[in-house]
């Protein structure tokens, strides 16, 4: 059944950076033009202070992650298929000066609610392979050859975001949603949802957790470095491998995926 989203879930959402609209946003389809995505990176990595556009990339899809997130929870909470294809999703462009903190908005706001005449795990394949197969898989293709970055690191991205959903906004939501979706997300969904994988490229980075002492907690560190120490905010994430990692008092942290995971394997 064709809907539209609630006042109360559209205000859920905004936490998310979903918005009704937005000013200066930008189809995100157009990244998929050569000439557009070289002005598009130019413009992040001014707008960001990247040295590079590998770093401006690996923010950039930190920051797109959340239309995974807006996706997902819609999926888990309402049982609600948003229509996030690349030809109806807008995003505010990045401004010089500013912590770009994307809004997404879309074009056609109806959404599907699940059709309960069809088994929920066929649903869920098609909210799954629409968002990751249809629209965040080319993106991350797209990227890393026009900015030479490894794939690796943008879904080691995306997968951080989606731990965080489940793992932390929807820890206290009773419902067997949250911890069927999350399970089948990181260890059943096939490689085929995600685009032209063999394997689920989110299901590696799903490790144990490291206690710090000196913080008193838990935390996932991740196998690839983000590159944002290299941006304006000139600052580690606390899950950077290379903040845990060192050899002769320099650490690998040119996101190498063979110096970083080697290194840090033993230790997971």
């Amino acid at each position: 059944m064709v809907s539209v989203l609630q006042d109360d879930e559209l205000l859920q959402l905004k936490k998310y950076r979903y918005d009704v609209k937005q000013g200066n946003s930008f189809c995100i389809e157009k990244l998929l033009d050569e000439s557009f995505l070289k002005d598009f990176m130019k413009n992040l990595s001014m707008a960001i202070g990247s040295p590079t556009e590998k770093a401006a990339a690996s923010i950039f899809i930190k920051r797109y992650a959340f239309l995974a997130v807006i996706t997902l929870y819609a999926m888990t909470v309402w049982n609600k298929k948003i229509n996030f294809s690349l030809d109806n999703v807008n995003m505010e462009a990045p401004e010089h000066g500013q912590n770009w903190l994307p809004k997404f908005s879309l074009s056609d706001m109806t959404v599907q609610d699940w059709d309960t005449s069809v088994p929920r795990l066929q649903w869920r394949d098609l909210v799954l392979k629409e968002l990751f197969s249809n629209n965040i898989s080319p993106i991350i293709s797209k990227l890393g050859k026009n900015a030479r970055i490894s794939s690796f690191i943008l879904w080691e991205n995306i997968s951080v975001y989606l731990f965080w959903l489940y793992e932390i906004e929807l820890k206290d939501y009773n419902s067997e949603n949250a911890i069927d979706d999350f399970h089948y997300l990181i260890v059943e969904a096939s490689g085929q949802l995600f685009g032209d994988y063999k394997e689920n490229p989110l299901q590696k980075f799903y490790v144990k957790k490291t206690y710090l002492e000196d913080q008193d907690v838990e935390i996932r560190i991740r196998k690839t470095c983000c590159f944002s120490y290299q941006t304006a905010e000139g600052t580690r994430c606390k899950t950077c491998p290379c903040t845990h990692i060192a050899n002769n008092g320099r650490c690998y942290d040119r996101a190498s995926k063979r110096r970083v995971v080697r290194t840090f394997s033993g230790n997971v």
